[in-house]
């Protein structure tokens, strides 16, 4: 059941957050709209079938079979801002006036297209956003390091070409040890975030008074120009894995592809997001 809490006649919001370790966190403010809670959740495309492996042709021709495909996203916002397309902010928070955000974490299994809900309600008005934002982290955006026992992406496949068969695992995360080596840490919050930060996504979402926010991912995106044919082997000679770091061209793609907003990540507003 969707649940939305509208505040007709309520006074213009500002909340100014102290999320994710106080970064400047996300700021819901607008002059006009009704302040509602909404329900929000996340899924993977809709052509996933949970418990079914989903399989798709890369960029460079190969064939890859999905068994496990689990994100964590930690926290997402939509804005008012039009933004230019190519621009980026200069800052891990986007110009503007964010009108809506979902502040608590969820895992997504992206191999099942069932909407699969946020633990908290949204929070937001009932205007037009323009750009959103999607924050992958396990704890404070700006920490330096985050637990490596918590990856932000997990997965498990296959990769064939040619008669070449790679089994292929992968457990990502985003910390100053391996993605800014050779940072120092005096500073490290605002060049951290934006790595951790997928902004700005196109996106052109009402927020409403009845339904919900629904955040698909489209794990085959991960997988662009992704060559499986140049990733080291395992230890004990099983199968091949992606690095935790961007040592080499798979792993740096497939790291770049994540936080990137090219078409990965779209939001829609559901009338029903059972």
């Amino acid at each position: 059941m969707i649940r939305s809490k509208g505040l007709r006649g309520a006074p213009a919001l500002r909340m100014w957050l102290l999320l994710a370790g106080g970064l400047c966190g996300g700021c819901v403010g607008t002059t006009g709209g009704e302040v509602v809670d909404f329900e929000a959740a996340a899924a993977g495309p809709e052509n996933a079938q949970a418990g079914t492996p989903l399989e798709f042709t890369t960029s460079l021709n190969w064939l890859v079979t999905l068994t496990a495909a689990r994100l964590h996203v930690g926290a997402v916002y939509l804005d008012e801002s039009n933004l230019t397309s190519g621009a980026q902010p200069t800052s891990c928070i986007l110009p503007g006036t964010y009108v809506a955000q979902v502040t608590q974490g969820l895992d997504v299994d992206l191999l099942s297209a069932s909407p699969q809900p946020f633990p908290v309600l949204g929070h937001g008005t009932t205007l037009l956003a323009r750009a959103a934002q999607v924050w992958l982290t396990q704890g404070p955006i700006g920490d330096a390091e985050q637990p490596p026992n918590a990856p932000i992406l997990t997965l498990v496949g296959t990769a064939t070409r040619a008669g070449d068969v790679r089994p292929f695992s992968a457990k990502l995360t985003i910390s100053v040890s391996n993605r800014l080596p050779n940072s120092g840490t005096s500073q490290v919050a605002p060049p951290i975030c934006k790595k951790r930060v997928v902004s700005p996504i196109t996106t052109s979402v009402q927020v409403e008074d009845h339904g919900g926010l629904l955040l698909r991912v489209d794990p085959s995106k991960l997988f662009v120009n992704v060559d499986f044919g140049a990733l080291s082997p395992t230890s004990d000679g099983a199968g091949y894995a992606f690095s935790d770091d961007s040592s080499d061209q798979p792993s740096a793609n497939l790291y770049q592809n994540l936080v990137s907003a090219g078409g990965m990540y779209t939001f829609s507003w559901a009338n029903n997001l059972e």
